[in-house]
């Protein structure tokens, strides 16, 4: 029914779209190789059949996106009181001072195309190649940082599931084994910048639930997976320098 993802650029621009429609393609290969046995993805939930109804298909389809599919299409950017650190910012952030630390080889701005393949992933960071070292040691690797410093649950998911987890499901799939995968979460401080105890214990179950997709695929792909969220930057971008380290 989703002949193309072209309508989400007002959503999330045009970079936004190819990552949807990349979730798409991987939401539609999981589903047809694993079934319904098993959620591999946060982009996948299966539940009791929906009801809708119409003469034609453009009816069918328009009930259905109007009782369940809800998109609110605004125009600018979301007002925002809070002063959040988002995804962007943070990866300038930290990215600024790892190239002052030797590391600018393995930064990358522009979407990543994947070795023998057609797709385009945002993988901020990635180096090497799939060999190993003289002690067996993966030399290859590529890694996301992602900010969880959202309320909403459209701009939580979005950046967890969409920007992280789904490019490095889809880069464990097709790298596998030659590989050594990173995923950074920077997490908001409870109980500061209008984050309550509600709150936090919402963005923390959400990171909780992406980092056991993620480890599951990585997992069934024999990747290693190195897993780390804090609300410290100093400490992620320790923890990032000595993922890139080896």
């Amino acid at each position: 029914m989703l002949e193309n993802t072209k309508t989400f650029e007002c959503l999330y621009g045009k970079q936004g779209a190819i990552q949807v429609q990349n979730m798409v393609n991987y939401a539609e290969d999981m589903a047809n190789s694993l079934g319904d046995s098993l959620i591999p993805s946060p982009h996948l939930s299966y539940t009791t059949p929906i009801f809708t109804q119409g003469l034609t298909i453009q009816q069918i389809l328009s009930g259905l996106y109007q009782d369940y599919i809800l998109l609110n299409c605004a125009h600018g950017k979301p007002q925002d009181k809070r002063k959040a650190i988002n995804t962007e910012d943070l990866r300038q952030k930290i990215f600024s001072d790892l190239k002052k630390k030797q590391f600018e080889s393995a930064l990358h701005e522009a979407p990543i195309r994947l070795p023998s393949s057609d797709t385009e992933l945002d993988l901020p960071i990635w180096s090497g190649t799939a060999d190993e070292d003289l002690l067996g040691k993966k030399k290859h690797f590529f890694a996301t940082l992602i900010s969880a410093d959202f309320i909403k649950e459209a701009y939580l998911g979005y950046n967890l599931n969409t920007v992280g987890a789904m490019n490095i499901q889809t880069a464990c799939e097709i790298m596998g084994e030659r590989s050594r995968a990173g995923f950074f979460v920077y997490s908001p401080t409870p109980n500061e910048n209008g984050i309550g105890e509600t709150e936090y214990q919402h963005i923390t179950t959400h990171i909780d639930k992406t980092e056991k997709n993620v480890t599951f695929v990585a997992s069934r792909t024999n990747t290693t997976l190195h897993f780390k969220k804090s609300n410290n930057m100093e400490l992620l971008e320790d923890e990032m320098m000595n993922f890139m380290a080896g």
